[in-house]
Formats: C-alpha cells, structure tokens, sequence
C-alpha cells in the first residue's frame, strides 16, 4: 500500500467508524481522494471507483443495492458488517427513502 493509500484508508475507518448503515461507495471514494489531495497527491487515488474497496475497514463489503419503494436504481455501496438488507434507514440515503435491498 503506497503512502497515500495508508492516509486514505485512515480516513475512509474514521469516517465509516461507527455507522451501522450502508454508505455509498463514490462517497467513500470523496472521502479517500480528499485525504489524498490533502497530503499532497496531485490527482484521485484511483481511476476506477472498483479500486476503493481496498481501503475499507475490516469486516465491511461492497454490494449493490436498491431502494424498495425508491427509484428502483442499483447503486454500489460500502455496507458494515452486521448490516442485513431490508433495514429501514434511520435517514434517508437515495431519492425516495424506504429501504436497500439486494440489487
């Protein structure tokens, strides 16, 4: 892992520390290209938003997901490890609320 991912990864668990709901994987990706730009990388971390799981805290996963009674569109999300689909969202993270489930 370079420098600059070991800063990211760093700010990707302070970030997600704490969260019992799933986060979606491009802010995840904000989150790891800020603390980047921040000690000095000039560009984002990755060229692919499918790179950015690497730098998740352990026992947290990618999967896509949907909004039941949302618009219907899969997004890709960081979920934590105790998190199962069909939860209601404390708030609401796409368009429409309800709740994610398996894309």
């Amino acid at each position: 892992m370079t420098r600059y991912e070991k800063i990211a990864a760093k700010a990707v668990a302070a970030d997600l520390a704490g969260r019992t709901e799933p986060v979606q994987l491009f802010g995840v990706s904000c989150v790891a290209d800020r603390a980047a730009r921040d000690a000095g990388k000039k560009r984002d971390l990755y060229n692919s938003l499918y790179s950015y799981p690497d730098l998740l805290p352990p026992g947290w996963r990618t999967q896509w997901l949907t909004a039941q009674g949302g618009s219907g569109d899969r997004l890709l999300f960081a979920v934590p490890p105790d998190w199962q689909p069909g939860t209601s969202l404390s708030r609401s993270l796409l368009l429409g609320g309800g709740s994610l489930v398996h894309g």
